[in-house]
């Protein structure tokens, strides 16, 4: 009897600690009032290097944001970024698409690839950080600084899925732990 819960309670957390493997899907972009063309920013079309500002991009002047809703929560760790070269944007991450914390500040004065000289138009970037600690559902993206007008020609996102347990998985659990709990009881007695 010993064996027996021992290997349904290693099965059922091995169970709920697998994580799936797919990258983060938007499945929703919106945009404060400036925001002109909103769903071009997460709408599959990466425009070329050097591509004009304001072409196939989301794009608005002074302050403005993009907030990307995934299709599940995910522990995130790179992101790539098609926006205007010349400018700052921040990307702060939620749980509820309420509160927001900063995750990390990207500028294609800086940010461009090696070997990637773009002084006009927008710019692609890939940005790799450490993994997220917490699952997160919602990204902002907030204008920072530059020449006053901004553009996204594309935002896609990679990370890890947060483990969701199938139902079959916790009843396999919730078994195993009645077992745990009956042995125990079994040798009080």
């Amino acid at each position: 009897m010993r064996v027996l819960p021992k290997t349904l309670i290693a099965a059922a957390v091995f169970g709920v600690a697998a994580a799936a493997q797919a990258a983060p899907q938007v499945v929703q972009v919106t945009g404060t009032a400036s925001v002109t063309n909103v769903a071009a920013a997460a709408d599959g079309f990466v425009p070329t290097n050097g591509t004009q500002w304001d072409t196939n991009s989301a794009f608005w002047t002074g302050a403005g944001a993009l907030t990307f809703k995934l299709d599940q929560a995910y522990r995130l760790s790179a992101l790539s970024l098609t926006a205007d070269w010349n400018d700052f944007y921040r990307f702060s991450v939620s749980t509820d698409g309420v509160n927001f914390a900063q995750l990390v500040t990207v500028t294609g004065y800086a940010d461009q690839p090696a070997g990637v000289n773009v002084g006009w138009g927008q710019v692609t970037m890939p940005v790799s950080f450490a993994p997220t600690q917490l699952a997160y559902q919602y990204v902002r993206l907030q204008s920072l600084a530059g020449d006053g007008s901004y553009s996204v020609g594309e935002v896609s996102f990679s990370g890890t899925a947060a483990p969701v347990p199938e139902p079959s998985t916790l009843a396999f659990m919730a078994a195993g732990l009645g077992v745990v709990g009956f042995v125990a009881r079994r040798r009080r007695a």
